[in-house]
C-alpha cells in the first residue's frame, strides 16, 4: 500500500487533517501544537507537549505525530527502535483512559501510525496487522460516533489507498479483509474539502494529492489547489513539499524549483534530506549538472536511511557522464550495486540499470530527462541527434519511440503520440522493458481523453498484464485507478 518515500507524509497529512478539529473540545494550546507539527516544526511542538497533561488523549496523539513525522521525514534507522517503542507505549496509555470519542479515535490513529512506521522500515507483516487493527477501530468508531467526521474522512483515504494496491500486495488486502472503493474514497475526501469546514485548508491539500493520483484529467486542478495553499502558508514546509511533489510529477520543473528555492529554512524545522534529492532531479532535467551534483551530495551528507542510495548514485553517475567527467561517473556507477537497498522503485530501477551494464545512449537519456522536466523542445532536439539504423538494438529503438511519444503527449499532440506508443509496445515484445507497460498506460490515457472508453480500458488492462518490470507497482496502481474511475462509462 505505502512506499518507503516521503510521499508517506501525504497519508500523514491525511491523519493530521481534521483529527484535532472534529470536536469543539480541542484546547488552544493543542491547536497551536498541531499547527507546529503541520509546519514540521517538531522540536517546538515536543517542547510544548511536555507542558500538557500527559494522561490526555489529544496530548498522546500529538506526541505520536511528532515521532511519526520524524521517522517519515528523516528515515533514520538508529531512531526506529526507540520511536517505535514510544508509539507502542502510547497505545497502552490510551487503552487505560476512559472510553470516549477522542480516546477511541487516538487509538486508531496511533495504531495506524505504528503500522505505517513499520511498513516504512520494511516490517511488512507486522505492519499489516497493525493497520488491520486500526481499520477495525475506525469501523467501530464509525458505528459508535457516526457524526465524528474525521473517522469518515480517514476511511475514505483508506478506500483510495487500498483500492489502488498492486497485485504484489494482494496478501495485504486478504489479511485486513477490506476491498477498496476508490470512487467512494474520493467522494469522502471531496466532502471534507468543503469551505463549510473551518479547517478546509488541510482537507483541500489532501484532496489535491488524491485527485492528482486518481484522475489524470484533473491534475492541473490538483496542482493549482496545492500551490495556492503553499503560497498562502509560505512558512509551512509540509505544504511546500506537497506542492513541489505535484509540480515535479506534472513536469512543471521550473515552478517546482522555485518552490524549493523559497521553502522555509531554519533550525525550527525538521531536517528534510529528500528535498535535496528532489531538487537534484529538477536541476538534472534542465541539464544543470553541477547544481544537481551539489544537491545530491547534500542529500548523502544528511540522509541516515538506506532508501534512495542506489538512485542517488545513479543520478550522480548520469550528471557526471552527461557532463563528460568519466572517472567520477564510473565511480558512482559502481556504487549503485554496493550501497542501499531495493525497496523503492527508483532504487530498483537504478540497480537493474547497473546490472545490465549497457552503454549510455546520451541523446536518449538527455531526451528523457528534458521530457521528465517539461522541457519538450529541448527533449525533441536531443532525440533528433539519434539516428536509427537497422543495426540499432531493439531496446534503443523502443525507447526512442517511447520518448518521442512522451514528448508529443506532453505537448498535447495526441494523434502524433498514439502511433509512437504503439510502435514502442511492438518493439518490446518478448522483453521485460518497462516501455511497453508505460506506453500502454499512456495510450489508455489518450483514448480516455479522446472519449473512446473501450479502447482506453483495453490499454489499461494491457498495462497491468506486464510482469517483472521496474515500475510494475506504480503502473498497475495508475491503471487500476483509471479503470475504477471509468466504471459506468
Amino acid at each position: 500500500m505505502a512506499k518507503p518515500h516521503p510521499f508517506f507524509l501525504l497519508p500523514a497529512l491525511w491523519l493530521l487533517s481534521h483529527t484535532l478539529f472534529a470536536s469543539p473540545t480541542i484546547s488552544p494550546q493543542h491547536n497551536a501544537i498541531y499547527q507546529q507539527l503541520l509546519r514540521l516544526q517538531v522540536a517546538q511542538a515536543q517542547t510544548q507537549l511536555e507542558q500538557q497533561a500527559q494522561n490526555n488523549a489529544t496530548t498522546l496523539l500529538l506526541a505520536n505525530y511528532a515521532d511519526f513525522l520524524e521517522l517519515c521525514v528523516q528515515q533514520d534507522q538508529r531512531k526506529y527502535a526507540p520511536l517505535l517503542a514510544a508509539q507502542e507505549a502510547r497505545l497502552e496509555k490510551l487503552a487505560d483512559l476512559p472510553k470516549e470519542v477522542w480516546r477511541d479515535y487516538a487509538l486508531a490513529e496511533v495504531r495506524l501510525q505504528l503500522g505505517m512506521s513499520k511498513l516504512l522500515f520494511g516490517n511488512r507483516l507486522s505492519a499489516a496487522w497493525d493497520i488491520r487493527r486500526a481499520y477495525l477501530q475506525y469501523r467501530q468508531n464509525e458505528q459508535q460516533y457516526p457524526d465524528f467526521i474525521a473517522n469518515k474522512k480517514n476511511l475514505g483515504v483508506l478506500q483510495v489507498l487500498i483500492g489502488s494496491v498492486p497485485d504484489k500486495y494482494k496478501w495485504f488486502l486478504n489479511i485486513i479483509g477490506l476491498k477498496g472503493s476508490i470512487n467512494q474514497g474520493v467522494a469522502n475526501l471531496k466532502a471534507a474539502s468543503s469551505s463549510d469546514n473551518p479547517f478546509y485548508q488541510e482537507a483541500r491539500l489532501l484532496h489535491a494529492v488524491i485527485l492528482h493520483l486518481t484522475d489524470p484529467e484533473k491534475r492541473e486542478q490538483a496542482v493549482r489547489q496545492a500551490t495556492a495553499l503553499a503560497k498562502k502558508d509560505s512558512d509551512n514546509l509540509l505544504f511546500q513539499f506537497v506542492a513541489m511533489h505535484l509540480l515535479k510529477k506534472t513536469q512543471a520543473s521550473e515552478q517546482a524549483l522555485q518552490v524549493y528555492l523559497h521553502r522555509p529554512h531554519g533550525s525550527a524545522y525538521l531536517t528534510f534530506p529528500y528535498l535535496h534529492h528532489m531538487a537534484a532531479d529538477l536541476y538534472l532535467y534542465r541539464a544543470d549538472f553541477d547544481a544537481s551534483i551539489q544537491e545530491n551530495r547534500k542529500f548523502l551528507k544528511l540522509h541516515q536511511g538506506q532508501h534512495y542510495l542506489k538512485s542517488v548514485n545513479y543520478k550522480l553517475y548520469l550528471a557526471y557522464a552527461l557532463s563528460n567527467h568519466k572517472p567520477q561517473a564510473q565511480w558512482h556507477f559502481k556504487q549503485i550495486a554496493e550501497v542501499g537497498i531495493e525497496d523503492t522503485e527508483e532504487d530498483r530501477y537504478a540497480a537493474k540499470y547497473a546490472q545490465k551494464q549497457e552503454a549510455l545512449v546520451k541523446p536518449l537519456m538527455q531526451a528523457r530527462l528534458h521530457s521528465d522536466g517539461g522541457y519538450f523542445p529541448e527533449a525533441l532536439q536531443a532525440l533528433q541527434r539519434l539516428k536509427l539504423t537497422p543495426a540499432t538494438p531493439a531496446a534503443v529503438q523502443a525507447e526512442y519511440f517511447y520518448r518521442k511519444a512522451r514528448i508529443y503527449h506532453g505537448t498535447d499532440s495526441l494523434q502524433q503520440a498514439l502511433p509512437l506508443y504503439k510502435r514502442a509496445i511492438e518493439l518490446c515484445q518478448g522483453t521485460d522493458l518497462y516501455f511497453a507497460p508505460s506506453a500502454a498506460l499512456q495510450a489508455g490515457y489518450i483514448y480516455k481523453e479522446l472519449h473512446q472508453p473501450q479502447k482506453a480500458r483495453l490499454y489499461f488492462k494491457q498495462a497491468i498484464s506486464y510482469k517483472n518490470h521496474e515500475y510494475k507497482n506504480s503502473v498497475d496502481a495508475k491503471a487500476k485507478l483509471a479503470l475504477a474511475a471509468m466504471q459506468g462509462s
